[in-house]
């Protein structure tokens, strides 16, 4: 009886272990499937937008895997054909793909996306243009941030990022009435024609990159001196400066990534102002505010302002030539006003001259220049201001009416300093702010008189 008694315990336990081992639960098989690769046993895995390679096994398996915080990047790597060649392992794209990817890279990129809404659709004109690959329209994403008032360390400008020094051939000028790195139109135009001119010369896209970054003179010396026109082959070597090294596998990586937005869950949207698509160019030399323009030609004046962003002041300059960016629903209504020598275009502070006035210290507190008071005002003479002459002024800011030369401030020798060794006249007349002769002479001393340790001076009192 005993020995049937375990031995139909033992046939029990023996059924219950077979059937746990052979019968893996539902849940387990989920969470085995959810932690396998989704695609390729590479470290990265690379797939074509073109083709889906993950299985539907496996995305069933990581919509029922539950997470406690959502993943901080992604494992997929979706490549689409961009244009231009690069080793998709290489290790610096793969960093700045991993970084872009992350959560917080994609909502970075979205943002700056929705800055450049404004300026893509004519960035991608000119693109198509001029032929390069469509997906240099992400190129302000690392100059700039797409933020045309974008200002570098080193002192590039706008949306693209332009020195003063590399801007001549492009026909981009900075003076006292404005700067056109800050306009994305010709900004775009020159940037586009740059990069053009390096794929001319180089023959290769990444290189062309590299020596918008660098300079197409630094990275020729590069090729010359070491044979090779291959970007990849130049960077291993590090030939290029660390900023060259990542501003490529950067650019790469961002491209590939805002090329498949949709499918990393990145909004691009197009521009819904149509509007700001809509202007024509209209070429003058004529001093004018650009408030003014648009309220004689019944126009938006945020939309003449966002349409010439490189003046500083609103305000075109007199006798250069400007290309005024106007809407072209009022072309006709505007080359009407420009052409009306009758009308006053510019708001200006009207200032008559008195005693002690000079133009240094008129444009100083009305905060324009000699130059630009004097251009208002022909045949006014900066040596020589005539007293009660009536002067126009530029109202490039808001500021109260000049008061005048302020009085010069009445000195009274009431104080009483008592002098310390190694004091002199000298020294004390810098300490109290005033000449030297007017103290001595207030002492009855000589300038260079020795003074005695002790003894008393008459020191002044501002009032």
């Amino acid at each position: 009886m005993r020995k049937l008694f375990f031995l139909l315990v033992f046939t029990l336990l023996a059924f219950v272990f077979a059937q746990a081992t052979d019968s893996p639960s539902e849940t387990e098989s989920v969470i085995e499937k959810a932690a396998e690769p989704v695609v390729s046993e590479e470290p990265s895995a690379v797939v074509n937008t073109d083709t889906e390679t993950a299985t539907a096994e496996n995305a069933v398996a990581a919509e029922q895997s539950e997470q406690e915080e959502p993943a901080e990047e992604e494992d997929l790597i979706v490549l689409s054909d961009i244009g231009i060649s690069f080793p998709a392992d290489n290790e610096r794209f793969l960093k700045f793909y991993k970084q872009y990817t992350s959560n917080f890279g994609k909502k970075w990129l979205a943002a700056v996306m929705e800055s450049g809404k404004p300026y893509r659709s004519y960035i991608q004109k000119k693109i198509a243009e001029y032929g390069l690959p469509e997906c240099f329209e992400f190129l302000p994403v690392i100059e700039s941030n797409f933020n045309i008032n974008a200002v570098s360390k080193s002192g590039a400008v706008g949306l693209w990022q332009f020195m003063k020094n590399s801007i001549a051939p492009y026909n981009i000028r900075v003076n006292e009435w404005f700067d056109e790195r800050r306009d994305p139109w010709l900004s775009t135009d020159a940037a586009i024609r740059k990069l053009k001119e390096n794929y001319d010369v180089l023959g290769d896209w990444c290189m062309a990159l590299a020596a918008y970054n660098t300079g197409l003179g630094g990275i020729s010396r590069i090729v010359k001196k070491h044979g090779s026109h291959d970007y990849w082959y130049l960077s291993q070597k590090k030939l290029f400066k660390t900023e060259t090294l990542n501003y490529v596998p950067k650019f790469l990586a961002i491209s590939q990534i805002m090329t498949n937005a949709e499918k990393h869950g990145i909004p691009i949207q197009e521009s819904d102002e149509p509007e700001k698509d809509d202007f024509v160019v209209i070429k003058t030399d004529r001093n004018m505010d650009i408030g003014v323009i648009a309220e004689l030609a019944e126009t938006d004046e945020d939309l003449m302002r966002f349409f010439n962003p490189s003046l500083f002041y609103g305000v075109t300059p007199p006798g250069i030539s400007y290309g005024l960016r106007v809407p072209a629903a009022v072309v006709d209504r505007v080359n009407e006003i420009i052409a009306d020598k009758s009308l006053l275009l510019v708001k200006y502070h009207r200032y008559t001259v008195k005693s002690g006035d000079t133009l240094y210290a008129l444009a100083k507190h009305y905060e324009v220049t000699v130059d630009m008071i004097l251009q208002a005002n022909p045949g006014v003479s900066a040596k020589t201001l005539q007293i009660g002459k009536a002067l126009l002024i530029p109202a490039l800011k808001d500021v109260s009416p000049y008061a005048g030369k302020k009085n010069a401030e009445k000195i009274a020798y009431e104080g009483i300093h008592v002098v310390k060794p190694g004091e002199t006249l000298w020294g004390l007349s810098l300490k109290f702010k005033v000449q030297v002769e007017s103290l001595a002479e207030e002492n009855n001393m000589d300038v260079n008189a020795i003074l005695r340790v002790g003894s008393e001076l008459k020191v002044p009192i501002i009032k």
